[in-house]
């Protein structure tokens, strides 16, 4: 596989909601310390060899005339400020009350208001702006997910001859939810204004291919999967994303030896999100309980919620339905010794996620929707030790590569006790065979590989 660098030339400029840095203010200023994501933690190398630069918000900590830049900095950091009327309606209301939900197939929870609309389009154009002072004709711009939607079409029509990708980082909805959004035609467009479309999955790219075709009265060739609009011909795939695997795996390595206990565990971990199927999950294992009492006292699920967008109502709900779930369960169920949910509502480090991950006798991963769901690939880079059991969402992007996975639907919650029935009865042979062709596969297509197709694609693009 070629080196990064080779796959097109000129600088790469990446744009995304967030810079690849975490930055605190203490009293001796301002100090940022790389991003733990996988996101950042890919392109960050690809940056230092090809030049460039990345533009984002440096979050709300950071004020306009700070220095975010570090002596030494192979390429140029961008920070686009925000202030707390943007937070509030860009963000938090258009990008994670409307598009979030409804591109999650939950359009119940999606909330459109027109001034949000009006901010989300500002702040899109304060990023096309710093993008068009870092852009020539020879750099490749690589815009980032859901918040940036209208900033492929404002670069294009300043700067028609620079090239472009856009990868979307969760599902893209069928076009009956699709439509439900007032402005989708401008979203498409702005989507449309990049050379590439990147997503998940195959499924993403067939709802987009609709979309395009239906909403716009614009020609598609779903055989070689392009859009011709406006006298152009746009590629649309699927880059299905993976981790940072040897790291995962060197972290489940270098953890502390496996703690002796007496209940075989079933490990959740997640962000707090209504996505995530927190309260389906707890739900799941109340059933295992009852359908197969042989678990009483003899199995716990560690459930790990990591916190997240505390401000906002929906999710500060969500946390007191989850308290709420546990109580009750550990109510029914426990004993003087033994209760059947470790609830933890804190965040880890990846090492130390790392040792849950490779003592864990059964992962429950089973978001709602997810566009790809990176902890599934997780606790299969971390199974060094005796192999356990993943128990999959059918509906995560990560199930249509994961077919050795237990698929469950999470609104099914016999059908999930079951598969947790299953998994925890699995002898040794079976759960070695299913998570060596996990490991071997998830290996292969790790983060890296997934930078390198896409940057491959996006070369190809530029050539025609």
């Amino acid at each position: 596989m070629p080196e990064p660098a080779a796959l097109g030339s000129g600088s790469l400029v990446i744009a995304s909601n967030r810079l690849p840095f975490d930055y605190e203010r203490g009293p001796h200023g301002l100090t940022r310390r790389p991003s733990s994501g996988g996101m950042a933690s890919a392109l960050d190398p690809v940056l230092r060899k090809r030049g460039g630069g990345w533009v984002g918000w440096p979050g709300s900590g950071v004020r306009p005339g700070d220095d975010v830049e570090a002596p030494g900095d192979p390429y140029r950091v961008i920070p686009i400020h925000l202030d707390a009327e943007e937070v509030e309606r860009y963000y938090r209301d258009f990008s994670n009350r409307c598009l979030w939900p409804l591109f999650h197939s939950l359009p119940g929870r999606t909330a459109f208001d027109a001034d949000c609309w009006n901010v989300y389009r500002r702040v899109n154009a304060r990023f096309a702006e710093a993008l068009l002072c870092e852009v020539n004709d020879r750099s490749l711009l690589w815009v980032h997910d859901y918040h940036l939607m209208l900033v492929p079409e404002l670069v294009r029509s300043a700067r028609p001859q620079r090239t472009s990708a856009f990868f979307l980082h969760v599902p893209f909805p069928s076009y009956d939810l699709f439509t439900l959004l007032p402005r989708h035609e401008d979203l498409l467009r702005g989507v449309l204004g990049s050379q590439l479309v990147g997503f998940q999955t195959r499924g993403c790219v067939k709802n987009f291919l609709d979309c395009a075709e239906r909403c716009l009265d614009t020609a598609v060739d779903r055989e070689s999967q392009r859009v011709m609009f406006e006298g152009r011909s746009i590629r649309v795939g699927a880059f299905p994303i993976g981790i940072d695997y040897s790291r995962f795996e060197a972290y489940a390595l270098n953890a502390p030896p496996r703690v002796e206990r007496h209940q075989r565990v079933i490990l959740g971990a997640d962000r707090l999100d209504y996505t995530k199927g927190i309260s389906q999950r707890i739900q799941a294992m109340e059933r295992l309980l009852v359908l197969h009492p042989e678990h009483l006292e003899r199995v716990t699920l560690v459930q790990i919620a990591v916190p997240s967008r505390c401000q906002v109502v929906e999710y500060q709900d969500l946390k007191c339905e989850i308290d709420e779930l546990v109580g009750r369960v550990n109510g029914r169920f426990a004993s003087a010794s033994w209760s059947p949910i470790q609830y933890l509502y804190r965040s880890f480090d990846h090492d130390q996620l790392a040792g849950l991950y490779r003592d864990a006798d059964v992962a429950l991963i089973t978001p709602l929707r997810d566009g790809m769901n990176l902890v599934a690939k997780e606790f299969v880079a971390c199974q060094v030790d005796d192999p356990g059991v993943l128990v999959l969402s059918r509906f995560a992007g990560a199930a249509d590569g994961m077919a050795e996975a237990l698929l469950v639907n999470p609104y099914d919650l016999d059908g999930t006790a079951e598969a947790l029935h299953q998994a925890l009865c699995m002898d040794e042979s079976e759960r070695q065979r299913r998570m060596t062709a996990l490991r071997v596969r998830e290996a292969e297509h790790d983060v890296h590989a997934w930078v390198d197709a896409l940057l491959r694609s996006a070369a190809e693009s530029r050539r025609g």
